[in-house]
């Protein structure tokens, strides 16, 4: 019998998968459920620039829309913003045997509508975000991987010319 070799879900090339499958969900508006697949049941916290998520019910809110656990109501970034696309451009793993410190670069474009503006805006950025992964548990996902904390503007955003701003 021969035995399958373990595949190191640290790996620069297991990281840049699961990097690509959360910002691909992202892009396509997943259902909220597949994203919670990506995502630590305990202890999860996201740093993004409008605010800072505790727990699962607080990125449910900042997804699809709802009300944060300090009672403030967000309209859901899949409900501003549209066309998006996320381009992984680097990542950068150091990982211990239980978790890995990841430095990505994304460069992201997206547009959005303000009523009663007669057009649209369109934003397109490179972003550099800090992820603390974990193992998932049990048959989470496809990747083995969860993320526990997740700053999306490690460094301020990098705006192309010309772009709207954030």
């Amino acid at each position: 019998m021969q035995v399958q070799p373990t595949v190191n879900p640290f790996s620069n090339e297991s990281v840049s998968a699961f990097a690509a499958a959360w910002f691909r969900a992202l892009d396509v508006h997943a259902p909220a459920d597949e994203c919670l697949r990506l995502l630590a049941d305990d202890g999860l916290e996201m740093v993004f620039p409008e605010k800072t998520l505790h727990g699962i019910g607080d990125f449910l809110a900042w997804y699809a829309g709802g009300n944060y656990s300090d009672g403030s109501s967000a309209p859901g970034v899949v409900n501003i913003f549209f066309d998006e696309v996320h381009t992984l451009q680097s990542v950068n793993v150091e990982a211990t045997s239980d978790e890995a410190a990841v430095e990505i670069v994304v460069g992201w474009q997206a547009s959005w509508f303000t009523p009663p503006a007669a057009k649209s805006l369109r934003t397109s950025m490179n972003a550099t975000q800090q992820w603390r992964l974990q193992r998932a548990s049990g048959e989470k996902n496809l990747y083995g991987l969860e993320i526990r904390s997740y700053n999306a503007q490690l460094r301020p955003f990098e705006y192309a010319p010309g772009f709207a701003t954030l």
